[in-house]
């Protein structure tokens, strides 16, 4: 569900690992949190999650077939589809396995230096996922089986990708950088106090090496560590034709293999933005071809610098081989759109250039901006404001009423009327209006994009159905959440769900409905004529029943509502059962089935001595720690799902 102009709620965290964080025990019973992982994108494979019950210091991996899977101790993270990492700080371990439980490394206790996988080259070949890992023998990359791809390094620092796609920096805090191929062989090692100002290149495996200092020599060296030529440059831009664009302070040159000056040397160009006070370290990314340049002629050169004659300036396109194209009568250029540039023409206006430096047409706007998902379409912005969809050669795409704004959703976009303050126009995914009508406004769209909750302030709120081009149902007072099956309503103090065709499948009596992905519904409410306790339903789109459970109440984690469907399980806790010798606290995990695939007791007996914690799988031998302790025949039976709502 998207709600109008409301922030994004930020990640969780499912394992609570971050960047350099220990892993520490749970120092305190605490209700279980269930963190599924990220589903394969195989169908029919069984989806792994860490269950973390009360009563257990750690986590344990287990599927949605009831069965657990991880066996030895230890907090586990998922670092991979099909990959798990468990360390356990206090015995300095670590356990690297698969979604099966096969163990692909035992080894020392290491901390992953971030959540998200190492960033790869995009043009690496091998997409495999790689890890930065701190043990006490320095900082590694490591497979997501714990297997070595470069070794420990010792010290601290940090890996990066290079512009060449196997190539892989380690810039160390203590001394030079060292580069490594996709064997994890040293290729380059570079001196303390040396920088790499360029390369290595995707087709050579050559590097621009200087000292801080931009008044001095740069040498390129190859990976035998040959100097092959020095000059006073400070990057370096390799040219399809085997020659170099170089820079020497604002401005490129161009040299041939051996660095030397050739073609034209009266011609210098700038290409984007260079600093001439300082050398910046290289650049994983070397741009695209073609590319706006501006061409000078030198004027003077000595000592003190290149000089060129502003009035003599051209602007246009230079190419992968070094040629320039001039653009006739463009002063400036910035690229639009792939491929697409707006030129600048004084007096004649702004136009679109291709990347043959073909003039398309005029830049009928004040500015385009990116449409996320879509890099075919751009927001042109007029100077009154006014924004209307084009694409990238600069054609209007649909013709709307004069709109103030156009806010861009994954499945479509909100316009806003010239003069109005709220948006009543709806663009689908394939451009098609909706205008609502005059003093209403769209509050949400579903995930989809199917219905949209239209609001007015003299009748509350109706859904509206996109493919149908009509409301459908009748007025809401309030809407709880917008599903695309759907929309939870709230009326009287108590809430229903209408599905999407404004059929009322559960009447306004609950106290609490929760979607479950796309196909279910959680309620709870209070037992009828005033009898004490709850009870918490699971029930199909359609308002079917498909279990209930009397006094245990459902986790709605944001942990599961990132995930796709929001995972295949759903963690009920309670009740809670008091006996003489303590608290009884159970726990289960069920399946959209309403099939208790895990069932977990904490009893707790007033000391972390004497209390202890069961987790019983559907398959396999039941899980315990501390001291004894098992599910009473009266418990389970308390536990177990009616029928009935």
């Amino acid at each position: 569900m998207t709600k109008h102009d409301t922030d994004a709620a930020e990640p969780f965290d499912a394992t609570g690992i971050g960047p350099f964080r220990r892993i520490q025990s749970i120092a305190q019973p605490a209700f279980l949190a269930l963190a599924l992982g990220i589903a394969p994108a195989w169908a029919g494979a069984p989806q792994t999650f860490v269950l973390q019950a009360s009563g257990f210091e750690s986590g344990l991996v287990a599927n949605d077939q009831g069965r657990l899977i991880q066996e030895w101790p230890g907090r586990p993270q998922q670092i991979a589809p099909d990959r798990w990492l468990a360390v356990d700080f206090e015995r300095s371990s670590s356990v690297w396995f698969d979604d099966a439980g096969r163990v692909s490394l035992k080894g020392p206790y290491v901390e992953l230096r971030s959540d998200a996988a190492f960033e790869r080259h995009p043009n690496d070949p091998d997409p495999t996922p790689l890890f930065s890992t701190w043990s006490r023998a320095g900082t590694a990359l490591l497979r997501a089986d714990g297997s070595t791809f470069v070794d420990w390094q010792p010290g601290s620092g940090e890996w990066a990708i290079t512009a060449h796609p196997q190539r892989y920096s380690w810039r160390s805090r203590e001394a030079g950088e060292r580069i490594f191929d996709a064997r994890g062989q040293l290729r380059m090692q570079l001196a303390k106090g040396e920088l790499r100002a360029a390369g290595p290149f995707p087709e050579r495996t050559q590097y621009l090496v200087c000292d801080l200092n931009p008044g001095t020599p740069c040498a390129l060296r190859d990976e035998a560590g040959k100097t092959l030529w020095s000059e006073r440059i400070d990057n370096l831009i390799p040219l399809s034709n085997g020659g170099w664009l170089g820079l020497q302070g604002r401005a490129w040159r161009r040299l041939d293999a051996g660095g030397q000056l050739t073609g034209d040397r009266t011609l210098i160009y700038v290409v984007g933005y260079s600093s001439a006070r300082s050398r910046s370290p290289a650049s994983e990314d070397l741009g695209s071809w073609p590319r706006w340049a501006t061409e000078y002629h030198v004027i003077r050169e000595d000592a003190e610098g290149i000089f060129a004659d502003e009035a003599d300036a051209v602007d246009g396109l230079m190419y992968p081989d070094g040629r320039f194209l001039a653009i006739a009568g463009a002063t400036s250029g910035e690229e639009v759109c792939p491929g697409i540039w707006r030129a600048r023409m004084g007096d004649a206006g702004d136009k679109l250039v291709d990347a043959n430096g073909q003039i398309l047409g005029p830049f009928n706007a004040y500015a385009w901006k990116e449409v996320e998902g879509r890099p075919e379409l751009r927001q042109a912005i007029a100077e009154d404001g006014q924004a209307t969809l084009v694409d990238c050669r600069g054609k209007l795409l649909v013709q709307t009423p004069p709109l103030r704004q156009l806010s861009a959703e994954a499945t479509g976009f909100f316009g806003t009327l010239d003069g109005e303050s709220r948006p009543r126009l709806w663009l689908d995914a394939a451009l098609g209006q909706h205008l609502l009508p005059n003093g209403t406004w769209i509050d949400q769209v579903s995930a989809d994009g199917a219905l949209l909750l239209v609001r007015s302030d003299a009748e509350g709120s109706r859904m509206y159905h996109v493919k149908q081009g009509r409301f459908v149902g009748g007025t809401i007072e309030s809407a709880h959440a917008l599903l695309p099956g759907g929309v939870v309503f709230l009326r009287d103090g108590y809430y229903g769900f209408m599905d999407a065709d404004g059929v009322e499948r559960l009447p306004a009596r609950y106290t609490a409905i929760t979607p479950w992905g796309e196909d279910r519904l959680w309620t709870s409410r209070y037992l009828d004529n005033e009898a004490p306790g709850r009870i918490t339903t699971l029930h199909r789109m359609d308002g079917s029943v498909v279990a209930s459970w009397l006094n245990a109440s459902m986790n709605d984690s944001p942990i599961l509502r990132s995930l796709p469907n929001q995972g295949s399980l759903t963690e009920l806790i309670g009740p809670t059962f008091e006996r003489a010798d303590g608290e009884y606290l159970g726990q289960q995990w069920v399946d959209r089935n309403g099939r208790t695939l895990f069932l977990s007791l904490h009893c707790q007996r007033g000391s972390r001595e004497i209390d202890g914690g069961v987790i019983e799988p559907l398959t396999g031998s039941a899980r315990r720690q501390g001291t004894d302790c098992t599910i009473p025949d009266d418990i389970r039976a308390a536990m177990r799902p009616t029928a009935n709502d």
